[in-house]
Parts: structure tokens; sequence; C-alpha cells
């Protein structure tokens, strides 16, 4: 797969299925804890969160897989590598050992975001 980043882009968070590094389970465990607590503490992502088929998957469930599409563009754009998801339908995200505290806020305060302007811009067409 070609790298679609352009020049001054910020490089994506990746999972580390994806870069073959190898996890360190402590590391890991920590980290999904502290991404489960900052889930659970979001007024905006708690309600649409599911966990995945593994640890380390986490879902953010959306109106349907268009809003999915959309997150995920928008996320790009962002520099986060998430993955759209048709079951359940949003979004799908991975944990791994390699990311640091600060990268995992920054997602979720990213998801968040994109959240809150789906949602806004959904109210204003059911408005119509």
């Amino acid at each position: 797969m070609g790298s679609s980043k352009a020049p001054g882009d910020p490089d994506p968070i990746l999972s580390f299925v994806e870069t073959g590094l190898e996890p360190r389970p402590r590391l890991l465990v920590e980290r999904l804890l502290y991404v489960r607590g900052l889930l659970q503490t979001n007024a905006v992502l708690a309600p649409r969160f599911h966990l995945g088929d593994c640890a380390a998957a986490h879902h953010i469930l959306l109106g349907g897989t268009i809003a999915g599409r959309a997150a995920v563009e928008r996320l790009r754009f962002y520099g986060f590598q998430v993955e759209p998801s048709i079951d359940p339908p949003g979004i799908r995200f991975f944990v791994s050992s390699q990311h640091a505290e600060t990268e995992l806020r920054a997602l979720l305060v990213a998801i968040t975001m994109v959240v809150r302007e789906l949602t806004a811009t959904s109210a204003r067409a059911d408005q119509r």
C-alpha cells in the first residue's frame, strides 16, 4: 500500500499488528486500561464504545457505515490511523504497547471532535 501522506502531515498512529513490532504485555495492559478509563469518563464516547474481538480492538459506534467512513476520512486527515467498521457500524482502532499516553489521549480527543461534528451535521439534516 502506497503512502498518501503529504509533506508536513503527522505520522499516523499504528498498531503493532501493522508494524510487526513485538508487544510488551505489561505496557500493553497499562495502555488498554488507560484508554478504557478515558473512554468510560468521556460523555460523548462512553455510550458508543464497544470492545472488539481482541482486547486491543476498540469500536466507536456511529449511525451507520456512511458515518463511519466520514469519521475515518476526517481522522486520517488529522493523522490518525483508524478503520471503518461495518459490524458494528462506526470506526475501529487498535491500542498497542508502542502508543504513548499522549498519543492515545490525542486520538480520543480527535474522535470526540469528529463524533460531535457528525452528530451536529446529522441533526441539522434531520431538521430540514
